[in-house]
């Protein structure tokens, strides 16, 4: 049973915590990202994409806190400001026109892979061409008819009590003593409980947002039903009639029942009838073709086809 994740997205907010920052302009580290938007010990003032995510279990929650909108730089010096501010704290600027504050990723973003489709794409291509080039390829040939063989079946069919099988409600009317199992014939998705993963969510501001996410586990789950082996009275084949030769006069096999014998246990009809007409070219190999081809050219005619340009194997469906 397979487990399959589908479903929209559910989110819960496991509350907001403090970014953290290093001084540039001393050795303070850890400073807190939203409570101190000045270095305590040098008075510097904070660079808001410098911040980072503190580490498992040092995270600081900020009970009670109404995220706002992300923080603006100011224009004139750069201090990282709140979004309700008018102008800013550290130089008195007016805000107007200044730019948000860049978020930080949870995860580091990956390091650039080397591009390998090119030559995956190249693999692929060379090996097109290869299979073509030694297997598909083709030319033009002119090759002598060198006989001609052919073959007649008839399926013999016969009426009785013959054993079959079907899903319960798919049994003929007329099946008698059915014997049935439970037996798997489809499946269906049930609910598995959930797949859930945290993130953490710059809010621009100073601080994150711890954010649950989960989505609803599937898993499949066989349907049974009831499989049935029965006995019904019909046509079934049990054996063929065959007759083979050479040159071009065929024959269907002698002795064979008429295709419409009445329906009564025991009886012996003629079923389905199939033909093979071979026209044969020598080493080169031979072909099964339709009656009016196979009638059309004699022994020692000239016939245009295609050969396989490497192995010249004959591409019988050319002429």
């Amino acid at each position: 049973m397979g487990i399959i994740s589908g479903g929209p997205e559910k989110t819960e907010s496991k509350g907001f915590y403090e970014m953290l920052w290093d001084c540039g302009h001393c050795e303070m580290k850890g400073l807190l990202g939203k409570t101190q938007r000045h270095c305590p010990n040098c008075g510097a003032p904070q660079d808001a994409d410098k911040r980072y995510f503190p580490k498992e279990g040092e995270e600081k929650r900020v009970d009670g806190h109404k995220f706002e909108g992300s923080d603006r730089h100011c224009p004139s010096c750069n201090a990282p400001m709140g979004l309700a501010a008018k102008n800013c704290a550290q130089c008195g600027a007016p805000l107007d026109g200044s730019k948000e504050v860049k978020a930080i990723a949870s995860k580091p973003a990956p390091a650039p892979r080397k591009k390998i489709w090119p030559y995956v794409v190249g693999a692929i291509v060379l090996v097109i061409v290869l299979i073509w080039f030694f297997f598909i390829r083709k030319k033009d040939a002119t090759l002598a008819v060198t006989g001609h063989r052919w073959e007649r079946i008839v399926a013999l069919e016969k009426y009785g009590d013959w054993e079959d099988e079907a899903w319960k409600n798919e049994m003929p009317s007329n099946a008698t003593g059915p014997s049935c199992v439970k037996k798997e014939r489809s499946q269906k998705k049930v609910e598995d409980g959930e797949e859930c993963h945290e993130e953490k969510v710059d809010k621009k501001d100073g601080t994150f947002e711890k954010v649950n996410k989960c989505k609803t586990k599937y898993k499949m789950e066989p349907v049974e039903d009831d499989w049935c082996t029965f006995k019904v009275k019909k046509w079934k084949k049990f054996d063929e009639a065959k007759a083979a030769g050479t040159g071009m006069t065929a024959t269907w096999p002698p002795n064979v029942p008429a295709a419409d014998s009445p329906a009564a246990d025991g009886a012996i009809r003629a079923g389905e009838k199939k033909e093979k007409n071979i026209l044969e070219f020598g080493k080169k190999g031979s072909c099964d073709v339709e009656n009016a081809k196979w009638t059309k050219y004699k022994d020692g005619d000239k016939v245009k086809l295609e050969v396989r340009a490497r192995s010249g194997e004959l591409v019988c469906d050319s002429f």
